[in-house]
């Protein structure tokens, strides 16, 4: 059984008021990607990089060394995983993870706590962190603050988010039309959502 990985690095990252791509942005003296790959690469033995059309050459001069492929990302999060499955050649039985290059300092271990809940039998897993703000609901229609929120209640979605691969092709297939902006967290499949197991995430 293989587990492989798409590290999604297509963004420009124009909230953050760069010239330069997010996943370029250097931190430690080395691009954001780079610290997220060699992470995923201590779990992965395959790692795609979906990266802005506009700077794969970047990305390449950015990773050189790594054991890792590079494709162009898409317009939105969904188009890029799209991309980044179709340069997967897996078996039915393999494990794909799909990982934002944001989360640049993931712990391996995290990692591999996902990857083995798939393994030991899950559609998927997902690492969680308890929230640790205070919660209301939504504000009235007067604006009125909202009431106090047990945040025990709730948990804070993290990636990578690994899946068995028939299970990650068949959230893409349900995630039509492709201008559809597929929601980060669940996907379109319910199903394969309550098939999921939790795992602990970490809060660095």
């Amino acid at each position: 059984m293989t587990v492989a990985a798409v590290v999604t690095a297509a963004g420009y990252g124009t909230r953050l008021g760069s010239t330069l791509p997010k996943a370029l942005v250097p931190v430690a003296g080395e691009a954001l990607v780079v610290h997220a790959v060699r992470a995923m690469l201590r779990v992965a033995s395959t790692v795609v990089v979906t990266a802005p059309p506009t700077h794969l050459d970047a990305f390449r001069e950015a990773l050189e060394g790594l054991d890792v492929s590079i494709v162009a990302g898409g317009e939105t999060r969904q188009d890029s995983v799209r991309a980044g499955l179709a340069a997967l050649s897996l078996a039915p039985s393999d494990i794909v993870m799909v990982h934002d290059a944001a989360r640049a300092f993931q712990p391996p271990a995290t990692m591999s706590a996902v990857a083995a809940a798939v393994e030991a039998g899950a559609d998927g897993a997902i690492p969680v962190v308890p929230v640790v703000d205070t919660l209301v609901s939504a504000p009235g229609p007067d604006g009125a603050l909202g009431e106090p929120v047990d945040r025990g209640d709730f948990r804070i979605v993290q990636t990578p988010r690994p899946s068995a691969r028939t299970c990650s092709r068949m959230l893409m297939r349900a995630a039509v039309p492709a201008r559809r902006t597929m929601p980060l967290s669940r996907g379109r499949s319910d199903t394969a959502w309550s098939r999921s197991r939790a795992t602990s995430g970490d809060s660095r």
